[in-house]
């Protein structure tokens, strides 16, 4: 297995050391540019990045949290994208987020409606698919942080998180985007009307749906 290194990866974002490393590592592992097996040295990545090793061991146990990385004692591996993780990701996304949703409803005011609509809004427009994953967040996010239920709202943040290189393969890689702003704009239809358990039921939806798509190509794709 090979070692990687940043050549070409451009500036890290501004921020601390840490957090410039670990966006910037973050990107690359999303787009591909870092593929799936890729052996990452940290004396390599600090040398890249002209920082010690501190920020970069750092940076390397945020992205293995988000299961973008697997890590060893002194090297990291890029995680691969799998049949069996997707659908338990998904499985649990599918249990917790549309409940997650009905009991947010009631709660949700106009300034996260009208929030929620400038990013369905934005999602439609002309993004990258770092940019459209964020919004997507964001998005969500808005909704669930109105439920009153802390340890949900941090599972689902986290399942997201282990999810984001799926979804970014569904908008980068496989397209067919179209029927994810439908979902966004059904979604924020019954919220906007008050509609719980319709907003819950069509989560679920949302939810499964992209679960196909993302599983299909994985099928036809198992190399």
């Amino acid at each position: 297995m090979a070692e990687w290194n940043m050549v070409g990866a451009g500036k890290a974002p501004e921020g601390t050391a840490a957090e410039r490393v670990t966006s910037s590592l973050r990107r690359l592992v999303l787009t591909g540019a870092l593929p799936p097996g890729a052996q990452l040295s940290q004396s390599r990545i600090a040398a890249d990045y002209g920082v010690s090793r501190i920020p970069v061991r750092d940076a390397l146990q945020v992205l293995s949290s988000e299961g973008l990385v697997d890590l060893g004692r002194s090297t990291a591996v890029v995680h691969g994208l799998s049949i069996s993780e997707l659908q338990e990701l998904y499985e649990l996304r599918e249990a917790v987020e549309p409940m997650l949703t009905g009991l947010a409803v009631p709660s949700i005011g106009r300034a996260e409606v009208t929030q929620m609509t400038s990013l369905a809004e934005a999602m439609e427009s002309p993004l990258s698919a770092t940019d459209w994953l964020a919004a997507n967040a964001k998005f969500h996010a808005l909704a669930y942080s109105c439920a009153d239920r802390p340890r949900m709202i941090e599972l689902t943040d986290r399942l997201r998180r282990l999810t984001d290189r799926y979804i970014h393969l569904h908008v980068s890689v496989i397209g067919d985007t179209d029927h994810l702003h439908t979902e966004h704009r059904q979604i924020l239809a019954a919220v906007r009307r008050g509609d719980a358990a319709a907003a819950a039921k069509l989560t679920r939806a949302h939810i499964a749906t992209a679960h196909e798509f993302i599983l299909r190509y994985l099928l036809g794709h198992d190399s």
